[in-house]
């Protein structure tokens, strides 16, 4: 997983320094910073493939103009680039300074490399570019194209290296809408399995409904029945009790709905048979949700670490921290781990002060960050939210006076959480 990630320059964010753990959450005021902490990450992954607009857009980056994704802040010294220090798991390092023209019409590489145990395996630089310490021709360098895709398969690589920089090259960041939800909205760029803003949520349930009963014939029990007990997310609201994916249905589903031949119906426990059918257009958005989470965390095509920006939204408290406590449950517990179901760390933003309810602070797999702007020059802070080194959990509860992290972020009490 990512270890470590410092960020230099980029946008409201001077300079950061992170450590995560598998489960990360950051919580702060509108126009803090939160989803540019994300989208520092979707740069960094894109600039193992290329930074061009498909590839940021692929991850969720907001394509704003090349300028923009540099910090600019009054009476300080403009840079012409910004950078990010990034270590993973297996001391495998990368690091990458990227140029934002004021003239520019794309970011462009200026340095970097990759590093693990000791050696580096790729390197560029004003110079120009060595692999293995060789120098490579000029028609090798192009400004936006990432050395990881261009000469990974040109040198031996170790599997350690290979494992840790394709799993952050899949990075995304998430953020359903309730249009795509329900299918009267396509999107542009459409990501596999399930879409960035969920609008392929039908095919992706589609897949998930096979592979649970491939895996029921194949008497995988233990995969399955693990898989079963994510499936019961959506159900968490109560009104119904399976999701199902079949054809169109004129005489279900309205004509504003642009989901192609496979349509998602939910059956509604409470109605009698023949009215109880609901396509995803005339369900909860908050059961949509629910079960883009659900197939999200357990579709084999998933990403092993992605973000999920606005966590808790169209929920309502409850089921945001119920939602949380099941996500939390996948990425950490280790019969998940065992079966490998599930991402191996993910990064959330959200606005919904129950949403720490779902974390244990105790826990080093779980990390809640604090993201403010500073008052007098506006950069981001970024600050962990973590007990005092010794501290005991019951010295936590004595000194919290026994309050839920809801409670202490509500009543102001989480320095910086309310944006104040």
């Amino acid at each position: 997983m990512l270890k470590k990630l410092e960020i230099n320059g980029f946008k409201t964010i001077r300079q950061a320094e992170l450590e995560f753990g598998r489960v990360n959450i950051f919580i702060g005021g509108n126009g803090s910073g939160k989803s540019n902490i994300l989208e520092a990450m979707g740069v960094l992954s894109a600039a193992l493939k290329d930074i061009s607009v498909l590839e940021l857009q692929k991850r969720g980056v907001r394509l704003s103009v090349p300028t923009l994704f540099k910090s600019a802040f009054k009476n300080t010294h403009l840079k012409s680039n910004f950078s990010f220090k990034a270590e993973f798991e297996n001391d495998v390092h990368y690091d990458v300074s990227i140029k934002a023209g004021l003239h520019s019409d794309s970011l462009r590489f200026f340095t970097e490399h990759i590093h693990h145990a000791g050696t580096t395996y790729m390197g560029r630089g004003p110079a120009g570019v060595r692999i293995l310490g060789v120098s490579a021709a000029k028609k090798d360098m192009d400004p936006t194209r990432g050395l990881w895709d261009r000469f990974r398969e040109t040198i031996d690589i170790p599997e350690s290296l290979e494992a840790e920089l394709n799993r952050m090259a899949t990075f995304a960041i998430y953020a359903p809408q309730t249009a795509f939800l329900r299918g009267t909205d396509i999107e542009s760029v459409p990501i596999k399995p399930i879409g960035l803003q969920g609008g392929g949520l039908p095919q992706a349930a589609l897949n998930i409904i096979h592979h649970r009963n491939q895996l029921f014939l194949a008497k995988k029990l233990k995969r399955y029945e693990l898989i079963n007990n994510v499936l019961e997310l959506p159900k968490a609201p109560g009104w119904t009790d399976r999701f199902a994916v079949s054809r169109f249905n004129a005489q279900q589903v309205p004509s504003q709905v642009r989901t192609g031949d496979s349509t998602l119906y939910f059956i509604d426990k409470f109605m009698r048979l023949k009215r109880n059918r609901l396509s995803a257009y005339d369900s909860s958005e908050g059961t949509l949700y629910l079960l883009f989470i659900a197939l999200l965390l357990i579709h084999p095509e998933s990403p092993k670490i992605f973000a999920l920006d606005n966590v808790d939204n169209a929920l309502n408290p409850a089921m945001t921290t119920g939602m949380l406590e099941t996500l939390i449950r996948v990425i950490c517990n280790q019969d998940f781990r065992n079966e490998n179901i599930g991402p191996d760390q993910v990064f959330l933003t959200s606005h919904n002060p129950t949403a720490l309810d779902a974390f244990d602070i105790f826990d080093p797999d779980q990390r809640i960050f604090v993201v403010f702007r500073d008052k007098n020059t506006g950069e981001t802070n970024i600050k962990p939210l973590k007990p005092k080194k010794g501290m005991t959990r019951a010295d936590w509860i004595k000194q919290k006076s026994g309050k839920l992290m809801s409670e202490l972020w509500i009543e102001g009490k989480i320095t910086g959480a309310l944006g104040l």
